[in-house]
């Protein structure tokens, strides 16, 4: 691992409870003293971290210094991360990269259906495309996997049944769209189709959306129509 993997690795972990020294920063990176006073030097020069008496405090929440540092080109590993942040953050995280991409992004949505309600982690919307995320921790593919995706299609095709319930709760009035169910995962993987539904790595969502529209033809998808709401 690189020596700025290591640090904002450990930058991240030690922001997450408040206010951090930079001995802290020192013994949970393994980097020497020179290159830690340069990284936190460019960090308050770049208003992501602040002075706290003898510590510093992030102006950041974990999972906007996880997309500060994807934007610089830190890609660090989450999944070795997942046990030290709260599970929200993951959903945060995706929640923020949609939301730049121009999606309007809800979550944690429960959509009642058939007599039950069904759970979303993440939709995140941009005309024509609804897409249903699951977010989880998987390490690598395997048959709960396939469960689990099976399952999640199985949600997405319950609400293509009665699309203007979904549509209500997010606001999206357009008339028509795509339901597309989509599973992202901390784990650094290639994105891939597992029962026609893309399984992507969080580190592969930016050019999982960038390429949508020469995908959309290879994914399991549900054309979904519904008067005005």
């Amino acid at each position: 691992m690189s020596f700025r993997k290591r640090l904002a690795k450990a930058l991240i972990m030690a922001s997450k409870d408040g206010v951090f020294t930079l001995d802290a920063i020192k013994a949970a990176s393994g980097v020497g003293d020179s290159l830690v006073n340069d990284f936190i030097n460019l960090l308050i020069n770049e208003g992501v971290l602040v002075r706290v008496g003898d510590g510093y405090r992030s102006t950041m929440p974990p999972h906007r210094l996880i997309r500060y540092f994807m934007g610089k080109g830190v890609n660090i590993d989450l999944e070795s991360m997942s046990r030290y942040l709260p599970w929200d953050e993951f959903e945060a995280l995706i929640r923020l990269v949609f939301e730049e991409w121009g999606f309007k992004v809800v979550s944690r949505l429960r959509v009642p259906v058939a007599g039950s309600r069904v759970e979303f982690d993440v939709i995140a919307g941009k005309r024509p495309w609804v897409l249903l995320i699951e977010a989880k921790r998987w390490k690598r593919v395997s048959s709960s996997i396939r469960q689990i995706v099976s399952r999640h299609l199985e949600k997405v095709g319950l609400v293509a049944r009665e699309p203007e319930v979904l549509m209500s709760r997010i606001g999206i009035n357009w008339g028509e769209a795509v339901l597309v169910p989509v599973v992202i995962t901390w784990h650094r993987v290639s994105t891939e189709l597992i029962d026609g539904v893309p399984v992507v790595g969080i580190y592969q969502v930016n050019s999982f959306i960038n390429e949508l529209d020469g995908l959309i033809n290879e994914t399991r998808s549900f054309r979904v129509s519904w008067g005005h709401i």
